[in-house]
């Protein structure tokens, strides 16, 4: 996946192995990996920058919400 933004994201982590996030202001200044594990919910802000990955042999399953449409893909505009 590459580093994106969109509308505010709320992700509710049914599971994971070795999987993680980083996220910042800017898409070439992302933050640490942060690890993921099963029942971690997440808040991402509208417009933050970030792109979720997993180390070899590594997954994430999550559920995402969206609380509104605005900006579900500010790139199409």
């Amino acid at each position: 996946m590459k580093p994106h933004q969109h509308a505010e994201e709320i992700l509710y982590i049914t599971d994971a192995r070795n999987g993680w996030i980083r996220c910042g202001e800017r898409e070439d200044s992302l933050g640490e990996k942060r690890y993921l594990k099963a029942g971690m919910v997440l808040h991402i802000p509208e417009l933050e920058w970030h792109v979720f990955g997993y180390d070899k042999d590594g997954f994430v399953d999550a559920v995402f919400f969206y609380g509104q449409v605005d900006n579900i893909r500010p790139e199409a505009k």
